[in-house]
């Protein structure tokens, strides 16, 4: 599952503080459930390095290579028996407004 956040400002500080609690229930659940394998936000694009290469040549560039209006805010991997579940997962996410939710399964060797 990777979480995706638009760059939109939020409105007021109590709408971060509701987003805020309504998440941290909702992660809560899963990890009860134990549905999350792993998990972690992703700190903003500012602090990204960017490798690329010329060639052979590997060149690093400070912050995120592309501009975009949204980002990757976070990961989770997710223990589900299927597509379904994930979907049902994903349904439920209650930061709506910022956030989009992209699913993909993880391929095996």
């Amino acid at each position: 599952m990777v979480i995706i956040e638009s760059g939109e400002e939020r409105e007021a500080p109590s709408d971060a503080e509701r987003e805020f609690d309504s998440l941290v229930r909702w992660w809560a659940d899963l990890r009860a459930r134990g549905k999350v394998i792993a998990s972690a936000k992703l700190a903003p694009p500012g602090t990204a390095a960017t490798v690329s290469w010329q060639g052979q040549v590997p060149i690093v560039t400070d912050g995120p290579y592309v501009e975009a209006k949204e980002s990757v805010a976070g990961f989770a991997l997710l223990d589900v028996d299927s597509k379904a579940e994930a979907m049902e997962i994903a349904r439920s996410w209650p930061a709506r407004d910022r956030y989009r939710i992209e699913l993909r399964p993880v391929e095996q060797p």
